[in-house]
């Protein structure tokens, strides 16, 4: 039984009978995105405002967690649609006392995780339950995959998984052959943009990125059907940029859902995408990071990284412009690990007076790093060696500083940027004010902090945004997205944290890691 039947929306014609209302302090002239979040338990909806005001944020869970066996993950795509449209109704509801007109609401757009392959009938309906991206079952695909699309792999950067839905698709065909010729492919926020339009004929890059799909010269290449045989080209969706028009919601999602008959339906993206887009970074050379335990580390380039085994993962974005995200196992769990965390803040207040400080450290609590160097066996270190704790942790800020500038040195030659451009920072560890001043006194850029942590629902509804009403993502992150605080480089500061980082690779180099 549906979750959602029990619960009342308002429907299209219930909305636009209110349109006649009189004005209110409370409601909103803007125009309005809604974004669709597919997270692993359930669904978040967003509605936001052409100024980046949260009108509403909502969640369902589903109704029934994944079935789980020997490795095989699957959940009904029903359910998914199920808690999609009750988290739609529920803002719907919400939103109908805050709007002028249903004129006002633009576009909706979706994200979710690549890796989920929809199996449906030529009718449009599940054929099976869909595979979750964690599934393992087609491991001996990647075989024969990692053989027949060799040069694919090379050109993409990245190696065959068992995991990856193109895999999946091979399964099918080996495992379940008469259902293989009778259904086609989809992906998970392929399935939910097609229940709001009318049908999943259409993925976006770097959803389908793991099916096979070529992102350079963005198609289904040859070899899927030439060489792995599996005349499967013409039963996947038609691949779009993120932010195209698609459709529109047609008249049986809105009855389901309280949407407006005819608002655009948006191409989404992945998860990850839409969270960058959440962040703030607006064009080539300017990054998000997030300081949580580890620093994770997004940017934007103007051509595809090839790094070895993947660790720098790439998508998609609009105007053949990439995002490309990695994470380093340095990041601030060293002030869990060597320090007591509750008194961080007196710590801090006690370290600022003392930066910079000319005790080098690679505060690194975890045995080996991924990047910007991949080591097995690499250990954190504070040079020269002290017992004074506020030095030590002083050290720390200003080694955490210094690793980060190190990333970005290697990224900003991996991906063929001219300059490093803003810092955009997110993450537990970016509240503190000297830590963020220390961070632009030693990468010598301006450093963002958000004013908020906006979620991927969030830029689900500027992809929505973007396919209806700016014209480029610059744009619609200028007018959606606020900082709380700006730092901007000492000048003073500069040329001393210059020489702590080259005296900081110099150690780096000695101890064999770059």
């Amino acid at each position: 039984m549906s979750v959602f039947t029990a619960f009342p929306v308002y429907l299209p014609e219930r909305f636009l009978n209110e349109t006649n209302n009189p004005m209110s302090a409370t409601f909103t002239k803007d125009a309005v995105f809604i974004g669709i979040h597919l997270a692993k338990d359930g669904v978040n909806v967003g509605a936001i405002t052409e100024t980046g005001e949260t009108l509403a944020s909502l969640f369902a869970p589903f109704a029934a967690k994944p079935t789980e066996d020997k490795g095989r993950v699957e959940m009904l795509p029903e359910i998914w649609w199920d808690a999609t449209r009750l988290a739609l109704g529920r803002t719907m509801s919400q939103i109908r006392t805050q709007v002028a007109s249903p004129s006002q609401l633009k576009a909706i757009s979706v994200c979710g995780q690549p890796g989920v392959l929809v199996i449906l009938g030529r009718d449009g309906r599940p054929a099976m339950p869909a595979i979750l991206a964690e599934d393992a079952r087609a491991g001996d695909a990647v075989v024969s995959l990692s053989y027949q699309g060799l040069e694919h792999s090379k050109k993409m950067g990245s190696p065959f998984k068992a995991t990856d839905a193109i895999a999946k698709i091979c399964w099918i065909k080996e495992n379940l052959p008469e259902m293989y010729e009778n259904v086609v492919f989809a992906h998970q926020t392929d399935y939910i943009l097609g229940m709001l339009k009318g049908e999943p004929d259409a993925t976006e890059f770097s959803i389908a990125m793991n099916t096979g799909c070529d992102l350079i010269d963005e198609c289904w290449p040859d070899w899927l059907d030439y060489d792995m045989h599996l005349g499967v080209r013409d039963r996947l969706p038609q691949l779009v940029a993120l932010g195209t028009p698609i459709g529109k919601v047609t008249h049986k999602a809105s009855s389901m859902t309280g949407l407006p008959v005819g608002m655009k339906v948006v191409m989404g993206t992945a998860t990850a995408t839409a969270s960058f887009l959440a962040a703030g970074a607006k064009r080539p050379g300017d990054f998000y990071t997030e300081i949580n335990d580890s620093l994770s580390f997004r940017g934007m380039s103007n051509h595809m990284i090839q790094y070895p085994n993947g660790l720098i993962r790439m998508f998609k974005l609009p105007g053949r412009v990439w995002f490309f995200s990695t994470e380093a196992n340095t990041g601030a769990e060293w002030i869990r690990v060597w320090f007591d965390e509750s008194f961080q803040q007196e710590l801090l207040a006690q370290a600022e007076p003392i930066l910079p400080t000319d005790y080098l450290a690679y505060p690194n609590v975890r045995k080996g790093e991924t990047f910007p160097f991949c080591s097995t066996s690499a250990e954190g270190f504070i040079s020269p060696a002290t017992d004074n704790r506020i030095v030590q942790f002083a050290s720390c800020i200003q080694g955490m500083a210094l690793f980060e500038r190190l990333c970005y040195q290697k990224l900003v030659k991996l991906a063929g940027l001219d300059s490093l451009g803003d810092i955009y920072s997110g993450g537990r560890w970016c509240k503190d004010d000297a830590w963020m001043q220390c961070r632009a006194d030693v990468t010598g850029r301006i450093n963002h902090r958000m004013a908020s942590a906006n979620g991927a629902a969030f830029g689900a509804a500027m992809m929505a945004a973007i396919g209806s009403h700016f014209p480029s993502v610059e744009q619609a992150a200028e007018a959606m997205i606020h900082e709380e605080k700006v730092f901007f480089p000492n000048p003073k500061r500069i040329p001393i944290y210059a020489d702590r980082y080259a005296a900081f690779e110099d150690l780096m180099d000695d101890q064999g890691f770059v």
